[in-house]
């Protein structure tokens, strides 16, 4: 894999640090969802929810393939 302008241990590096950056956003949001469905008491708990729906967008992307 290359970035345009970076040479391959630039792209190693600049990759890592969009991932690193990535996978902590996605934790804290996902975490956040999770408090907040469980403190507006939503049917379930809010891993409920968010397990919920992710399948259900899992099986919209297939459907869409």
């Amino acid at each position: 894999m290359t970035v345009t302008g970076y040479t391959q241990s630039g792209t190693y590096q600049k990759l890592s640090m969009l991932i690193n950056v990535a996978a902590l956003l996605g934790g804290i949001f996902t975490g956040t969802l999770t408090i907040f469905a469980d403190f507006l008491g939503a049917i379930g708990s809010g891993t409920g929810i968010l397990l919920s729906v992710t399948i259900i967008y899992g099986l919209y992307e297939d459907i869409v393939k």
